[in-house]
């Protein structure tokens, strides 16, 4: 018999580090074969025509492949249209598609899909509750709102790659438009055999960089690679994983359990700043965070209660005094970073805060409210949220009025503004680089995304004529005309620009800050790195 040979202290340890390494290595390939990244809450719907929150966009941007798309920066590039032309008079759009498109099974996409689609948006049996993107179409309010027959739409297919979009009125912007869910094709053979099922992963077909492989509620959404999309990205499969918390978002990054997460708690952005700047995303967005009133709803239907309580809100204390994200303070609904556009602002942005509180406190006695006011402020779930309606909160008891705080899921909170039901509500508004995009929310036939219900006949033949006005320019003096009728009957309290802080794993190419906060994946890629993606934080 052979004597058994000693292992030494030294070689257990190389063989160890060896194992280790292994295990690393694969941990590393599974890895970067799917980018994690957190969704601020659970998506209601993937289907374009019905999708109402910035989250489900976001999953729908990946999914799909509209006439018009962002490129990595966040500007407006052709997608499935290689071309297009407009009429002298700016109301018939031509578009050339793609001669390459088809759908995620394979089936060839066509300009009859889109027709479809946009027929499907706006016909009354859909109840679109954003339909009312794409009522610059010829009669596409009318057949909506069920006056006209759906053949009747300004969308035709010329033929198989011509697309012709017919307008009510002059729409400048459409190709901006363009580029949101409502204006993506829908596959009609899916959705005819599967009816509300076809959005199911089981069922799924889709045009853009990825096709839906699973979805688990509260879990995750996973995405994989199209294989017949024209230019496919480097990164292959994508989980969106709904992480309401953000401090338990920013755990799971520390971890490495997520790549890419959209916000963290405000109080570790300093400690970012200074140990991690590789992984720190802040950008100025687009957008409009603001308080909207139930105009139908006693006190608020009397417009000195709006005022008072539009007095007493200090929007710099907001900003940089709670959130102190860099987050701008916000004196018009339109916000002040759209190009080309002079906002109408608050007349008391000026003015002393203490003589804003003394008007303030006059106009709740003229309204009969001497001896105070009681009212519930609903805002969404999240400790940042939550400080800013507190802060609200101490504006409003200084002037007399008493608050409720009283929060739910982003779900859930949209879905009660959208019927009616609250006193006065915090809200966001997303996206475009233009002011009408911003203050249609005010017109009275807008549908339920006019929240508060206002109602005013001046503003609306405003918004009538700038509908009617094909160039920029004349457009937006008439904007701002409409902006300063609204603003003195106070529908809303403008409060801040958001600045969106993100964190990025930093083996990830490819991310650009931009106004839209817009980063598809199929721009994205792994670096090259021989260790693990990102050293995991003590």
């Amino acid at each position: 018999m052979k004597p058994l040979k000693t292992i030494s202290l030294k070689q257990k340890l190389r063989s160890l580090l060896l194992l280790v390494s292994l295990f690393a290595v694969a941990d590393l390939a599974l890895a970067q074969e799917t980018l994690r990244v957190a969704l601020p809450g659970e998506p209601e719907t993937l289907d374009p025509h019905r999708y109402n929150l910035r989250l489900e966009e976001t999953l729908l941007n990946e999914l799909f492949l509209g006439l018009t798309t962002f490129d990595a920066h966040g500007g407006i590039v052709p997608g499935a249209a290689q071309s297009w032309t407009t009429s002298e008079d700016g109301l018939v759009w031509t578009f050339n598609l793609q001669r390459n498109l088809s759908w995620s099974d394979g089936k060839p996409l066509n300009a009859h899909d889109f027709v479809y689609a946009y027929r499907r948006l706006q016909d009354p049996n859909t109840a679109a509750s954003l339909a009312y993107f794409m009522y610059m179409l010829k009669n596409a309010a009318a057949i909506n709102t069920g006056k006209m027959p759906l053949d009747s739409l300004g969308a035709n297919a010329i033929d198989d790659y011509t697309l012709a979009l017919t307008l009510e009125k002059p729409y400048p912007f459409l190709l901006e438009r363009l580029l949101y869910p409502t204006a993506y094709p829908v596959p009609r053979h899916v959705i005819e055999q599967h009816g509300k099922l076809w959005t199911k992963p089981q069922n799924w077909v889709s045009n853009g960089a990825y096709t839906l492989s699973d979805w688990i509620p509260r879990a995750h959404i996973d995405m994989s690679e199209n294989e017949h999309f024209a230019q496919p990205g480097a990164i292959k499969n994508l989980r969106y994983i709904p992480v309401t918390s953000e401090q338990t978002a920013y755990n799971r990054f520390r971890s490495g359990e997520l790549d890419v997460i959209g916000a963290f708690p405000i109080g570790e952005l300093e400690n970012l700043r200074e140990q991690r700047p590789d992984e720190l995303r802040i950008s100025n967005l687009l957008s409009m965070m603001y308080l909207v009133f139930n105009t139908q709803r006693p006190p608020f239907d009397d417009v000195r209660v709006r005022q008072a309580l539009s007095l007493a809100v200090d929007q710099t204390i907001i900003t940089d005094k709670v959130l102190k994200t860099g987050s701008l303070p916000a004196h018009s609904f339109a916000p002040a970073l759209i190009a080309d556009y002079d906002a109408f602002e608050l007349p008391h942005k000026d003015a002393p805060f203490s003589e804003r509180q003394n008007k303030a406190r006059q106009l709740l006695k003229q309204a009969g409210f001497a001896d105070g006011l009681e009212i519930t402020l609903r805002h969404i779930n999240g400790l940042e949220n939550k400080k800013v309606n507190l802060a609200i909160g101490g504006m409003w008891k200084a002037i007399g009025v008493n608050v409720k705080l009283q929060q739910a899921d982003i779900r859930g909170h949209f879905a009660d503004l959208r019927q009616g039901s609250f006193d006065v509500a915090w809200a966001g508004w997303v996206g475009e680089n233009n002011a009408e995009h911003y203050l249609s929310l005010l017109q009275s036939d807008i549908g339920n995304v006019n929240y508060g219900r206002f109602d005013n006949k001046t503003f609306d033949d405003v918004m009538a004529q700038v509908q009617l006005t094909k160039d920029v320019r004349p457009r937006n003096e008439l904007l701002r005309t409409a902006e300063e009728i609204a603003t003195h009957f106070y529908p809303v309290v403008p409060l801040y620009t958001t600045a969106v802080r993100s964190l990025v794993n930093n083996n990830i190419d490819g991310w650009f800050n931009n106004g839209r906060d817009m980063h598809q994946a199929r721009y994205l890629s792994w670096r090259k790195i021989t260790q693990t993606r990102r050293k995991i934080w003590a």
